[in-house]
């Protein structure tokens, strides 16, 4: 002990070991998402390096090498704590996101005199009389604090008439949704290259708050997985083009995903009771969307997590591509070609793969099928090994590109309990059918779209399903795995569904 006392360096070399260990433990114990049985044995591994340190420094044969051991072991502990902070971080910034962006334009022709909303004192607007109407009065009160007077409007049922009346000049300008844009110009070819924006208002608003689950790792749950069709920040709100429901069953590890099709034809929670594309309801936000699956199917969703074109492009390149199975060869319509089968895909060919439907005699529902497939394909790569080379970057990416209402600690607490088990889960599908059919829609109140008309026994076998995992439990599957399943557990079965097996 005489020998160590006197080596005054040591004693710096062992505090500073002492104080690097107990800060990553306590590190450990605060990010929440590594088991006990994990931090225990940090713990033993340590103090028995610490213990090897003290001795290590007291005889001159072995002092200098632990003193590099020493050095070494500090770094080692520094880099886990970094990445163990980062985890968290990312997750932190991912979680617990409320708020969606509008953005409200005020729009004119190109060849219109007016450069500003300044300029418009005399303009009468054109605005929906009811879609969106809160954010329209917005936009309006500020057009009223420019001009300094309020502004002369004419109200219009939906998009066709409000932008045929700016052609027409029947108004001078126009208030829209820049949600509503796509859509728009899928009609007016030419919309965006004949106007011109004189102002955008961007409306931030709270969506609002869910009842919490008591336990998330052993209460059965549903998140809604939520696509939009745009490049950009995960906040924009836009038509929602993916729509999943996804089943999870902590306690059974089985998870099922139900694709609903884009175009299915139902209520939205803000239409009044008359029907529109499902798609529609993400112009008015995720609780929208949610809120008009929790009707259509009879449940309740509890969680959402949104994705945009621009988050599978970037997950799936830091994941280095995935493998995904396609259930048919064909040409995407933005370029690459699959065939049937496994194919290896990076994020352009995989956005590619997802957003296909064109190609397809069954159209939307193989785009679910699809989306499914891909979803699967990510989960099995982001639980592989290969993906630590890219470990930091996929995170801060990913908390910049998902948006979800799940908070820091229940999204730590998912990752503890799998961490904890690695547990194998098992994956099923389920598709909503419908028939294709041309119809008005709250939207577009004056002109048909195409929509699908719901098939009300597949959604009725899919609340099934869904009701089915969540009420599950280990004996009940063991059960059904022997083959002693119910004749309503049969029935419950769709065409094409499989069960998929994950890690």
């Amino acid at each position: 002990m005489k020998t160590l006392l006197s080596r005054k360096l040591s004693v710096v070399f062992l505090i500073v070991q002492f104080l690097i260990s107990a800060a990553l433990v306590g590190i450990a114990f605060y990010v929440g998402f590594i088991p006990l049985k994990y931090i225990v044995a940090l713990i033993v591994v340590c103090l028995f390096l610490l213990a090897y340190e003290v001795f290590s420094q007291m005889t001159d044969k072995t002092y200098i090498v632990g003193r590099v051991l020493c050095a070494l072991i500090c770094f080692f502990y520094i880099g886990g704590g970094y990445y163990c902070v980062n985890t968290y971080s990312a997750i932190d910034e991912m979680a617990g996101q409320q708020v969606k962006v509008d953005e409200i334009s005020c729009i004119v022709l190109k060849d219109d005199p007016a450069q500003s909303i300044y300029d418009t004192k005399d303009y009468t607007f054109g605005i929906l009389a009811t879609n969106d109407r809160e954010n329209t009065d917005k936009a309006l009160a500020e057009v009223q604090a420019a001009i300094g007077k309020e502004p002369a409007k004419t109200e219009y049922q939906d998009n066709d008439t409000l932008i045929d009346a700016l052609y027409a000049k029947d108004v001078n300008a126009i208030i829209i949704n820049e949600a509503n844009r796509s859509p728009i110009e899928e009609y007016y070819k030419t919309f965006s290259e004949d106007t011109r924006v004189l102002n955008t208002h961007k409306v931030e608003t709270v969506i609002q708050e869910e009842e919490k689950l008591d336990d998330i790792t052993k209460t059965p749950f549903n998140v809604y997985l939520s696509g939009i069709d745009v490049y950009g920040s995960i906040k924009t709100t836009s038509r929602s083009d993916v729509n999943v429901i996804v089943t999870v069953n902590p306690n059974t590890k089985q998870i099922l995903l139900t694709s609903t099709p884009r175009d299915y034809y139902v209520p939205l929670t803000v239409s009044n009771g008359i029907p529109d594309k499902l798609t529609h309801a993400g112009i008015h936000g995720v609780d929208c969307s949610v809120g008009t699956l929790e009707n259509l199917y009879g449940i309740k969703i509890d969680y959402y997590v949104r994705v945009n074109f621009t988050s599978v492009r970037k997950i799936v390149d830091l994941l280095g591509g995935v493998k995904v199975y396609s259930d048919y060869d064909f040409t995407s319509d933005w370029g690459p070609s699959f065939k049937k089968g496994y194919n290896q895909v990076n994020g352009k060919q995989a956005l590619a793969f997802c957003r296909e439907r064109h190609h397809f005699a069954n159209g939307d529902y193989q785009r679910g099928r699809d989306h499914q497939h891909m979803i699967e394909a990510i989960l099995n790569k982001a639980m592989s090994p290969d993906i630590l080379p890219n470990y930091a970057d996929l995170l801060k990416t990913a908390s910049k590109n998902f948006q979800t209402n799940m908070s820091t600690k229940e999204i730590t607490a998912l990752a503890k309990m799998q961490l904890n088990d690695m547990s194998q889960w098992t994956i099923k599908y389920a598709n909503a059918a419908g028939q294709g059919a041309s119809k008005t829609t709250y939207s577009y109140q004056s002109r048909k779209l195409y929509v699908c008309v719901p098939d009300y026994n597949s959604v009725a076998k899919i609340t099934k399903r869904i009701n089915k995992v969540l009420e599950a439990t280990p004996e009940s599957v063991e059960k059904e795995k022997a083959g002693s399943s119910s004749e309503e557990d049969k029935n419950t079965a769709m065409p094409g569904d499989e069960d998929k097996a994950i890690k």
